[in-house]
This record gives structure tokens, C-alpha cells and sequence, in this order.
């Protein structure tokens, strides 16, 4: 019976193998000499008993995508498989002729344009920095889309790789051996994975209201900076003031990675993008204000463009996910004590209001902004950012004296987020949903036509007839207004949660 049994548990056991075997599923292996400029990649994948495979690679939403196949190369496959390129539609295709084990190898190039280093590493987001003893990478600069599998099984190892350099992966960070391979479902890899390897890496791990955060930097730069110093307020400070704003610690871990560019010709601020629990930061000068602020408006997006969108793509209402996030990042900014009244205040009047009414595209409407984002990026890119943190000012001081101080936009946006999380994940919340929300604190008729005349249609406010609370006053000068506080106001007293 014993034996009987053993042999039913082996049967179960080779059944739920084979059938694990089965799932779709695209295996990366990466290679590193930590010298060169170039990762070798070689993918073995499930063919599913097709005739071929299609792939594409890169996303054109993903910076710029001028010269893409001279990023990856060398892409070959063995006999008797055959791989045919249409750069055009960024497709590979490989035609099985019936391979057991489907494989595809090729090489990404980090390299750069000796001409132009500083316009490749900042705009050329789908290029991934490798160069010696240094090299950061997200999934998009590597991994190929598979067009008609849904949800396969994607692992990631390291075949070769320096043994002395430091690692992180944004999979599993406590894990910091390349080495053991790590794995994940297509849906969580296509919200982007990232490593970092490299001899001038430093990975510190925080405690954040019981959630890891993990610091993850360049040790050392040509700008003087003291990244793990400049960063560790925001793991003091910062992070678990918008933890408190949004009410959620649900979340297994976070990070922030800021990586310092050597390759500049000359001094350019900070850019990067947000990922899954993460933001990847690429540095060209020292840590300073305008630094500050990126990394709090793009760890900022968790909530606002990531877990909150209003639409079903990015460029829906951008007024929303980048305007209000940059509102929720300036007042946890002062709430946090990160910025004080001189820097709040000259973000509010010099960087927002100021470009803002002085821009001769302020009053575009919010359908023309997709179209013109890429190619005119000094002024409809930068639209949305400055006319929605506007109307989200304005907005909080409307509800704030509609309640006499009894609530803030804060209590709006935390109704919506539960609107959010209430609808299915491919229900996207709605123009309407942002309307109900804000129709618990002020008049629901008045808020749908300021929604429609200064996000929609795009016609700025006029401040001269705008009342706000107390402890701000404004100013217009040449139609521009400038906002000040009131004496005895206090930023920590308006903004506190």
C-alpha cells in the first residue's frame, strides 16, 4: 500500500511538473564583462507548438526611438531556426521549423553618440547606461514584447558578471546574489524591472512605517555629491508624510535609485521615471532644490499616475496624474519640512504661475497636448504639470472655505482613491468619478464647469475674482499672479495630516 501511495505522490508530483513546464514562458540569461558597453542576452522561451514567433522590441512612449536597432544587434538564432528583422515595426520574427527549444541571442549596446553623450543618456530613454564598471538597466531597454501571449512566466539570471560589484534588482531587493535567478508574471514585468550592478554602488535599506525602502546610489561624482546624505530625508521625512496623506502602507517595499552621469559635456539637472515600488534617477549635476523636487514628484507618482489615473492611457488627463501629483508633492514637501516657505513659495510663483500665464500655449486645450508632447516638450509638456497644480490650489482653497476648514482637497482625493479601489483593475476611473468625488465638499454644477473651462477647453483662471483662505493673498502683476503668505501664516499649520 506504502508502495502504492509513493508511486501516486511521483505521478502527481511529474504531472503538476509537466504542467508547470507548459505555462508560456521567456527565461533571460545576462551577460557582463563590467568593462565593455555591451549585455549579452540569450532568450529561451515557450514556443507553444507554433510556426513562429513575433516579437517587438522597444516602446515609443519610452523616449526617443531614432536609432533603435543600433541598440540591439547581433540578433541570431540557431539552425534550423530563422529570424527575420522589419526595423520599421520594430519586429522580430523567428520561424521554428520545428526547434525543440526555441532560443534567441543577441546583444544591447549602451554606447553613445561621442558627439552627443548628454542628449542620449537623458532623452534616449530606451538606451540603458553601460559603460566601465557601471551599468543600470530596466527591462524596456532589453526584453522583447511577446505579441500573443497574454501573461507568460518571465525569469532573469546573470551568467556572467563581475563578482565584486555590487547588485540590486527591483524583483526581489533583498536579493543580492546575480546570480540566483529571479522571477516574475509579464503583467508585473511590463511595469518595468531594474538593476544596477556596478563597483560604485552603495544599496542602504530603511524602515518606513514597517515598509523596506531600499536607497540605492553612486558612491562617488564629478559633482561632489553625497547622494545616501542628500536622500536620507526623504526616508526620514518625506515618505512617511505622503504615507500618512494617502492613509496606505500597503505596499512590500520601495526604492529609490539615484545614479550620477559621468559622460556629460556639460551641467544638466535630473531626470528619470517611475516603476513599479521604485524611481530611477539620472543625475547630471550637484543635489540641489530643483532635485529635491524630482525626487519627491516622481516617488510621489505611487499614487497620483500610477495607482490613480483619470482615463485608460497617460495622456488622457495629464492635468490630473502629473498637475495634482505636483500639488500632493509640494505641500508633503512642506509638510515634511524638505521645503520651507522660500522654496514653496518659489515654486508656486517662479516655476508655476509665472511660466504658466507668460505661455503662449496656456490656453490649448487638454486634446492637443498628446499630439504636441514630444515635439514641443518646453511648452505643452509642461502644460498639464502647471495648469493642473493650479487648479489643485485652487480647488483646496475652495473646499477649505466651502467647509470652513473643515476639509481640504486631501479628503477629496482620498474619496476618489477609494473609487478606485472599489472598480476592477481594467476599469479606469473617470472625469465623472473626479466630479462625485469633489461634489461631497462643493457645489457638484459649479466643479463640472470649472473641470470643463480650465481642464478641458484649457482657459486659465482669472485670479482677480478667485478668494482664498486666509493665510494666502495674491498679487497680479501684467496678468500674472503671484501668491504670498499671509502674515503669521504657516505652511506647517495649513498643511498637516
Amino acid at each position: 500500500m506504502k508502495t502504492i501511495y509513493l508511486i501516486l505522490v511521483l505521478l502527481s508530483t511529474f504531472v503538476v511538473h509537466a504542467y508547470a513546464q507548459q505555462k508560456p514562458y521567456m527565461d533571460y540569461v545576462l551577460s557582463w564583462d563590467g568593462d565593455t558597453s555591451i549585455l549579452e542576452v540569450e532568450l529561451t522561451y515557450s514556443a507553444s507548438q507554433k510556426d513562429s514567433t513575433v516579437f517587438v522590441f522597444g516602446d515609443p512612449s519610452f523616449g526617443g526611438q531614432n536609432d533603435i536597432f543600433n541598440v540591439i544587434k547581433n540578433i541570431r538564432v540557431s539552425e534550423p531556426e530563422v529570424v527575420r528583422i522589419d526595423s520599421a515595426t520594430r519586429q522580430i520574427t523567428v520561424y521554428h521549423n520545428g526547434a525543440k527549444v526555441p532560443q534567441l541571442r543577441y546583444e544591447i549596446d549602451g554606447s553613445f553618440n561621442e558627439s552627443q553623450p548628454t542628449v542620449a543618456s537623458q532623452t534616449e530613454l530606451f538606451r540603458p547606461v553601460i559603460s566601465k564598471g557601471f551599468l543600470t538597466l530596466v527591462n524596456k531597454q532589453f526584453t522583447l514584447e511577446i505579441t500573443d501571449e497574454s501573461n507568460p512566466l518571465v525569469s532573469f539570471i546573470w551568467r556572467d558578471h563581475p563578482e565584486n560589484f555590487n547588485y540590486f534588482n527591483s524583483v526581489v531587493p533583498s536579493q543580492t546574489d546575480p546570480s540566483q535567478k529571479l522571477s516574475a508574471y509579464y503583467n508585473q514585468v511590463s511595469e518595468m524591472v531594474y538593476f544596477v550592478m556596478g563597483s560604485n554602488i552603495d544599496v542602504r535599506e530603511y524602515n518606513v512605517m514597517g515598509i523596506p525602502y531600499y536607497s540605492v546610489t553612486t558612491k562617488e561624482d564629478k559633482y561632489g555629491n553625497d547622494l545616501q546624505g542628500s536622500l536620507s530625508p526623504f526616508f526620514e521625512r518625506y515618505f512617511p508624510s505622503i504615507h500618512r496623506f494617502w492613509n496606505d502602507t500597503d505596499f512590500p517595499f520601495y526604492f529609490l535609485a539615484a545614479s550620477a552621469l559621468q559622460n556629460n559635456q556639460k551641467e544638466i539637472g535630473a531626470g528619470g521615471f517611475g516603476i513599479r515600488n521604485g524611481f530611477v534617477m539620472k543625475l547630471g549635476r550637484a543635489f540641489g532644490t530643483w532635485e529635491k523636487y524630482v525626487t519627491a514628484h516622481e516617488t510621489a507618482h505611487t499614487w497620483v499616475g500610477i495607482k490613480m489615473m483619470l482615463g485608460k492611457a497617460s495622456f488622457d488627463h495629464q492635468w490630473f496624474g502629473e498637475g495634482f501629483n505636483d500639488y500632493t508633492t509640494l505641500i508633503n514637501l512642506a509638510n515634511s519640512k524638505i521645503y520651507g516657505q522660500e522654496e514653496f513659495l518659489h515654486y508656486l510663483n517662479e516655476e508655476t504661475l509665472k511660466k504658466h500665464y507668460e505661455s503662449e500655449v496656456k490656453g490649448a486645450p487638454n486634446d492637443a497636448i498628446a499630439a504636441n508632447y514630444w515635439t514641443d516638450y518646453a511648452n505643452y509638456g509642461k502644460l498639464p504639470y502647471r495648469r493642473g497644480l493650479i487648479y489643485a490650489f485652487y480647488l483646496d482653497n475652495q473646499i477649505r472655505l466651502a467647509s470652513n476648514g473643515k476639509f481640504t482637497l486631501r479628503n477629496m482625493l482620498l474619496d476618489l482613491y477609494r473609487y478606485r479601489k472599489a472598480k476592477s483593475k481594467d476599469e479606469a476611473l473617470t472625469v465623472d468619478d473626479f466630479i462625485s468625488a469633489g461634489a461631497t465638499y462643493i457645489d457638484k454644477a459649479a466643479l463640472s464647469q470649472q473641470v470643463k473651462q480650465f481642464m478641458i477647453e484649457g482657459i486659465p483662471i482669472d485670479f482677480n475674482s478667485v478668494k482664498l483662505i486666509d493665510a494666502f493673498n495674491v498679487e497680479i502683476n501684467d496678468s500674472i499672479p503671484k501668491l504670498n503668505l499671509s502674515e503669521g501664516a504657516d505652511l506647517a499649520t495649513i498643511y498637516q495630516w
